[in-house]
């Protein structure tokens, strides 16, 4: 049985492949028909992700795009943080105005 190696996301050498005829990436890294397969879009949605900011920028290496699976995972990473600390901000602010409302009633009750 070998090792699960710390980047590995759930995708096989064979997932990746995809039938071109250009020489797979070293482990690690990922192509755009990478992100393709591990997403389940099309070029064009890759494109307009990174635009958008919800993917980092790629790497231009001998003519194409790539990405090290290490800043895919740290950009993940913070996206979901900063989705976490707004609806924090969000539901606080949906107290504060329940509780404004209120007028610190017990049970809601107003007079």
């Amino acid at each position: 049985m070998t090792a699960t190696p710390p980047f590995y996301l759930g995708l096989r050498a064979e997932d990746l492949s995809g039938g071109e005829s250009m020489k797979p990436l070293p482990l690690g890294f990922l192509t755009t028909k990478d992100l393709q397969t591990l997403f389940d879009c099309c070029d064009e949605t890759i494109h307009n992700a990174v635009k958008r900011g919800e993917l980092p920028p790629p790497v231009k290496v001998a003519g194409r795009n790539i990405w090290s699976v290490e800043c895919i995972q740290q950009h993940l990473a913070q996206r979901l943080e900063a989705a976490r600390v707004q609806a924090e901000r969000e539901q606080a602010q949906k107290d504060a105005k329940v509780q404004a409302w209120h007028e610190g009633h017990p049970h809601g009750r107003r007079r």
